[in-house]
């Protein structure tokens, strides 16, 4: 087997050496080998720690060991450490990998940078003025190092006054390679039918110094009736290579919502965007509609048309969708495209596709089950197969052993070809302790088999862990 000592007995001397026995508290280890072609991303070494519902000690919830080619390298580490209290506060602090707080990642004009792992130390309060600070790297994925960008971030939560709620936020970089951003969130109930939300704040921009930030929209809740309006305005995409912490995009979004009619719902959106940089741009309109009626003798029916329309070109979307009630999970769906560029020497590209899916054919046992998929496709675009299935399930071999597994099957103008296939057995041999078997094929490049497919060992440990 290919394996790490020294990354497994580290790994493992950080998490039992924190403890003493609890019945509470168990851990789950893995080990992986690769006999042969080992490009999977499956992790060499995990552990996932189920933390004591009774108190709240340090917990270290899970450590990842991954292969990278500068060798291994832990990710998803994070130590939860005990509470303490300043005055009448409770503070509860953690260090290691984890997530910004949801008022960046929930700003209707959050970048990609905000949806991004932190590595650092954080402190959380809780109460009627919640605090959440962050103090780190924000990108953890690539290998650590002296370009990585460090921030810190600041979150609040203000308790509602007179059905006002307001969230102010901000993120501020330590060094010059990620976009400043502050902003605040606001929700006003106007009555207890209407809602006002706001988002406004401001970024760094490279071209003009600070770019304002807006959002607002309007939601009303009738009897039948729904109503959304959205309007934003994003900042100008940053000049450089820095990692942008907002969006940059105008758009104005309508939805609504109708079921005056028993049993049908209407629904409906129309929205405009274009880059924020350029706001006299021309406009990438989106609009939709669809009708849905669920007190049909042979099931539910719903039927949307989509309509997008870019500089490029406009693409026409209709579907029809059928889900009968005698037996639960089967679908039957039929779409058809037509993209029309706007370039006339250009031909427009019409596609017809019907999709079967059939989960839980086998319901005899609870623990066999297949589920099955199939697509046709009528003039598929380039690359794309006439015919593709897909067929996974669970199947009982023998006692408590059972195999799991997908497979994938397409069928182009060459003929049938076989796309993937993965197959996972799960074998206990102590108590606590299983060996896990995956065979994996996928189909990429040239059809040669060995460099395809890949075999894995995994030992899964599950060990009881110690109370603090």
């Amino acid at each position: 087997m290919t394996l790490y000592p020294r990354v497994g007995c580290a790994a493992l001397a950080l998490v039992l050496s924190f403890a003493r026995p609890s019945p509470a508290q168990e851990a789950q280890i893995s080990f992986r080998s690769t006999p042969f072609n080992g490009s999977s991303a499956t992790p060499l070494f995990k552990v996932d720690i189920v933390e004591s519902p009774n108190r709240a000690p340090a917990a270290l919830p899970s450590v990842t060991v991954v292969e990278t080619p500068s060798g291994p390298r832990m990710t998803n580490v994070a130590l939860k450490l005990p509470p303490f209290a300043l005055g009448d506060t409770a503070i509860a602090p953690q260090i290691g990998d984890q997530r910004l707080p949801r008022s960046f990642s929930a700003s209707p004009w959050a970048g990609e940078g905000v949806m991004r792992p932190m590595r650092g130390l954080s402190f959380s309060t809780t109460g009627t003025t919640p605090v959440n600070i962050l103090v780190g790297q924000l990108d953890a994925r690539p290998a650590p190092s002296s370009d990585t960008p460090g921030v810190v971030a600041l979150a609040m939560g203000v308790a509602p006054i007179k059905a006002i709620s307001v969230a102010p936020r901000v993120l501020v970089p330590m060094n010059s390679t990620t976009q400043t951003s502050v902003g605040t969130a606001i929700r006003a109930e106007v009555s207890p039918h209407v809602s006002f939300v706001t988002d406004v704040g401001a970024a760094g921009a490279t071209q003009r110094g600070w770019d304002p930030l807006a959002a607002a929209g309007v939601i009303g809740h009738w009897k039948g009736v729904e109503l959304e309006t959205n309007l934003l305005r994003g900042a100008s995409p940053v000049a450089t290579s820095d990692i942008a912490t907002v969006g940059s995009l105008d758009r104005e979004i309508v939805r609504g919502l109708v079921r005056s009619i028993p049993g049908m719902t209407i629904s409906s959106q129309a929205s405009w965007s274009r880059p924020a940089s350029a706001p006299t741009g021309a406009d990438t309109t989106v609009g939709s509609i669809g009708v849905a009626y669920d007190r049909l003798p042979f099931g539910v029916l719903t039927a949307t048309h989509h309509d997008e329309e870019s500089v490029l070109q406009q693409t026409d979307t209709t579907s029809i969708e059928w889900r009968p009630k005698s037996v639960a999970g089967i679908v039957v769906r039929y779409t058809e495209r037509e993209q029309t560029p706007h370039d006339r020497l250009q031909s427009a590209v019409v596609s017809k596709q019907v999709e079967l899916d059939l989960p839980r054919w086998i319901e005899r046992d609870v623990r066999n089950r297949v589920d099955v998929r199939a697509v046709l496709t009528e003039n598929p675009m380039s690359g794309a197969p006439t015919l593709s299935s897909r067929l996974s399930g669970r199947f009982d071999v023998v006692g408590d052993v059972g195999v799991i597994g997908d497979t994938e099957v397409g069928v182009t103008s060459n003929g049938p070809s076989l796309r993937t296939v993965r197959l996972t057995s799960k074998v206990p041999v102590l108590d606590r302790t299983a060996i896990q078997l995956v065979y994996t094929y996928q189909a990429r490049g040239p059809y040669m088999l060995y460099d395809n497919q890949s075999f894995e060992a995994r030992l899964s440990r599950s060990i009881p862990l110690l109370s603090w």
